[in-house]
């Protein structure tokens, strides 16, 4: 890791404000998800829903499954944007990025930092660590500690402290397959297509994927998932 910030909070406000703030368009918002299966409660969501960012607790199950290579999965694809995790307990920022670089153009503003910094600068030809400075450059000119890290209704712990939390982000590629996208890993995770276009839960894909990080979790940290969605603005 060659930089460190101070981890974000998973909070719709503050990555709402951040996304708005990197380039994002205001039509779309972070939203707060509470079930990934019941109808009712997603149906509270607002439509459609486009992506979806999870934070768990880091896990023997998820670390044995993140280094497993061979039939992992984790394949690299020019149907999505991943990116490499280079800052430490920057893995909130990471799952933005995430979301909003496989938007499609029209929800991003052009004349933003994202558009200017990371979007506009990337090719097929480029290294993972070319890819990686981008975002640091990004990091950088936004100054997240100072303007994000700090917000949020918890306590921030230090940007040099080991947080055994993590985020991810699910997303629609352009080949119509559902990705998991973990700066962690060696690459995007393939989960399959999807008859769905802009509903990312509605064929069940990522609830079966969180389930698998549940079901691989210690009892006592099974509760300490949290999941926010990508969906029209209120």
């Amino acid at each position: 890791m060659s930089a460190l910030v101070v981890p974000l909070e998973s909070n719709p406000e503050v990555f709402s404000e951040l996304a708005h703030t990197i380039g994002l368009s205001p039509v779309l918002q972070f939203h707060d998800v509470f079930s990934l299966t019941e109808p009712d409660l997603l149906a509270f969501l607002p439509q459609p829903l486009l992506a979806v960012v999870v934070l768990f607790p880091i896990s023997a199950g998820y670390e044995s499954d993140r280094k497993v290579v061979p039939g992992s999965g984790a394949i690299r694809s020019p149907s999505i944007n991943w990116f490499k995790q280079t800052i430490k307990n920057g893995c909130g920022l990471y799952a933005l990025l995430h979301a909003l670089a496989n938007l499609t153009p029209d929800y991003i503003v052009e004349d933003l930092v994202l558009n200017k910094l990371v979007l506009s600068n990337l090719r097929p030809d480029q290294s993972d660590d070319e890819i990686a400075k981008l975002v640091e450059q990004l990091e950088n000119s936004i100054q997240l500690d100072a303007n994000f890290g700090l917000k949020g209704q918890t306590e921030a712990p230090e940007a040099d402290d080991d947080v055994l939390f993590h985020f991810i982000t699910y997303v629609f590629g352009t080949d119509g397959h559902i990705y998991e996208l973990d700066g962690r890993r060696d690459g995007p995770v393939d989960l399959g297509s999807s008859e769905l276009e802009s509903n990312i839960l509605g064929d069940g894909k990522v609830a079966e994927r969180v389930k698998f990080y549940i079901d691989h979790t210690e009892d006592q940290d099974k509760d300490k998932f949290a999941v926010m969605s990508i969906g029209p603005s209120f």
